[in-house]
This record gives C-alpha cells, sequence and structure tokens, in this order.
C-alpha cells in the first residue's frame, strides 16, 4: 500500500489537477445545470434521489424509483456516468492532497494515509451505483438489507467525500501558499 500512496502523490501535479478540475468542472456544470440524464432522473424522482440522501432511510430507494415509475432510462444512464464522474473527482482531490504534502513535505509522514479518504469515496461510489442500477433495472429486489447496504455505501460517500474535498481545498490552498512564498523568496531583491 505505501507503494501505492507513495504513488499518488508523487504523480501529483499542478498540471494534473487542472486538466482533471477543469474535465470536472466542464462535466459538472453539463450534468447538474443542463438537461441533462441526472436533471432528468432527479425531476421524475420529485427532486431526491437516494445518492443525495446520506443516513440510513430504508425507505430509499423505494420512493425514489416509485416516483420515476417506467421512466428509468435517464437515471440508468446516469449511474453509468457518475462512475467517470467519480473517477474525476478522484484524480482532482488526489492531486490537491498530494500537492499540499508535497509542498509541505509530509509526503512521508502519516498523513500520507490521507490520500485514501478519496479512494474509499470511489470504492463507496461503485459499490452505491452498483446497488442502485440493479434496483432501477429491476434485478435485485428492494428489500431492506440490500437497501441498508446501499444507504450504508452512500453514507460512506459522503463521509469519505466531503472530507476529501475539504481537505484537497485546503492542500491546495497550503501548496499555493509555499510556491508563492518559494517564489518571492527566490526573486531577487531590488
Amino acid at each position: 500500500m505505501n507503494g501505492w500512496l507513495h504513488q499518488r502523490i508523487a504523480g501529483a501535479s499542478w498540471a494534473g489537477f487542472a486538466i482533471w478540475f477543469v474535465i470536472l468542472m466542464a462535466f459538472s456544470t453539463w450534468a447538474f445545470s443542463m438537461d441533462s440524464p441526472w436533471t432528468r432522473a432527479l425531476e421524475a424522482a420529485g427532486g431526491v434521489l437516494p445518492e443525495t440522501k446520506p443516513g440510513i432511510p430504508a425507505i430509499e430507494p423505494v420512493r425514489s424509483l416509485q416516483a420515476m415509475g417506467a421512466e428509468r432510462g435517464d437515471y440508468l444512464l446516469w449511474q453509468a456516468l457518475d462512475v467517470p464522474y467519480a473517477l474525476m473527482n478522484f484524480f482532482v482531490i488526489v492531486n490537491a492532497i498530494g500537492l499540499g504534502l508535497k509542498a509541505l513535505r509530509l509526503d512521508q509522514s502519516f498523513l500520507r494515509f490521507l490520500v485514501l479518504l478519496p479512494t474509499i469515496y470511489v470504492g463507496a461510489e461503485l459499490v452505491e451505483n452498483a446497488f442502485l442500477t440493479a434496483f432501477a433495472a429491476e434485478l435485485i429486489a428492494t428489500n431492506e438489507p440490500l437497501v441498508l447496504t446501499q444507504q450504508f455505501a452512500t453514507t460512506m460517500k459522503f463521509g469519505s467525500g466531503m472530507p476529501g474535498l475539504a481537505l484537497g481545498f485546503a492542500s491546495l490552498i497550503a501548496a499555493f501558499v509555499v510556491a508563492a512564498l518559494r517564489f518571492f523568496k527566490r526573486k531577487p531583491s531590488g
């Protein structure tokens, strides 16, 4: 695992962060602000989808799927699109955390394990999507144990994704401050 962590942190770069950030923002603008499978599925479900409800309410996703009725095509398509979305988030956050750890020279410290937060997020997202796809396609029944498993994955997604995002933002600020200080320190005076 240390080798994998080291590779993620060592590979973090400003260019990598910028590229993934632009891709993520373009995708997010389309997916959440325009006519997309997400916005159509959200409207069909009455404004609430299981992936937006962390916690363990066993009524989700039953309520959302019943509200959609037979019109689940957009929701199924979104579940497929949600996988690359999770990966985009992963690369943005890992690059940001890696930049911060390298800038603060903490890349060999115990803090390197913070890179696992976006990894847990992606894993939970994959479990959540698998269950939601199977529920929506009526491949498995929405019985309580399976729904609770899906909702646990949703809760884990939020529980790792939100702190990972905040940590990525803080790491990015730290990396920027360190880079600015180094730049001004090297700049010859007057």
